[in-house]
């Protein structure tokens, strides 16, 4: 079909999320987060629905907090701040371990990432890819303005499903130059052996609670039964 209509369609759904489309904002596309913010001069699509959820600002990055430190103490760091590497790691496994766990509850995790970026606009951000829709929209309810170590939960459907495209892949080489502030995703390293662990231990706990609750409402099918023919024996 040649239709200049059918065209024009064609043409805007194969330029959708890149550098072409002069509409929408590419990075919002692909990353779910601009460093224009609402000053972008393109539109931001925020899904009604997505498998992916955005936990924004959540991590406290061991860099930013040594400098608010600092900034407190009224000390000048220049350009370099020391952080004890071991601790930060052990943290960063903590609190990753914390937030896995409360996740699966919600159903089972596709991905769970973190960010490294320091850019105001994604740091500390924590993505969560669920299998469901469904699973992302009941732990976005429930998440969405609790507490985490201090920190007010802002939790938002993000665009982000495909994370191949959102990821820098010159920081998974280390050859990335534009360091914490570049603007595709710096995705922090889990051991693998840690994450299969944890599914398997999120699983478990799954299959537990279905199973309670199918004890339940057998325990409540008989309740009422029983009521039932109590009533008949009147």
């Amino acid at each position: 079909i040649n239709h200049p209509i059918f065209t024009m369609a064609k043409h805007l759904a194969r330029i959708h999320g890149t550098e072409e489309d002069k509409v929408n904002c590419p990075f919002y596309f692909k990353i779910g987060a601009c460093r224009h913010a609402d000053r972008c001069s393109r539109i931001h699509h925020r899904p009604a629905f997505s498998p992916t959820i955005l936990i924004k600002h959540i991590y406290r990055h061991p860099i930013r907090e040594a400098e608010l430190k600092a900034a407190s103490e009224g000390k000048s760091t220049g350009d370099h701040v020391d952080i004890d590497e071991a601790q930060a790691r052990e943290d960063f496994l903590v609190f990753f371990e914390d937030f896995f766990e409360e996740l699966s509850k919600f159903g089972r995790l596709e991905a769970l990432h973190v960010c490294d970026n320091l850019g105001d606009h994604m740091i500390g951000h924590v993505y969560a890819k669920f299998s469901d829709e469904e699973e992302a929209a009941d732990a976005l309810n429930i998440l969405n303005g609790r507490y985490y170590d201090g920190r007010r939960m802002e939790v938002e459907f993000s665009p982000v499903t495909d994370f191949r495209e959102a990821r820098c892949r010159d920081f998974d080489e280390d050859t990335c130059r534009r360091g914490g502030f570049c603007n595709f995703m710096h995705i922090k390293p889990v051991p693998m052996c840690l994450i299969r662990d944890m599914e398997v231990d999120a699983e478990e706990e799954r299959r537990r609670e279905e199973m309670e609750r199918l004890e339940r409402e057998r325990k409540e099918r008989r309740r009422k039964e029983r009521k039932r023919e109590g009533r008949r024996d009147r």
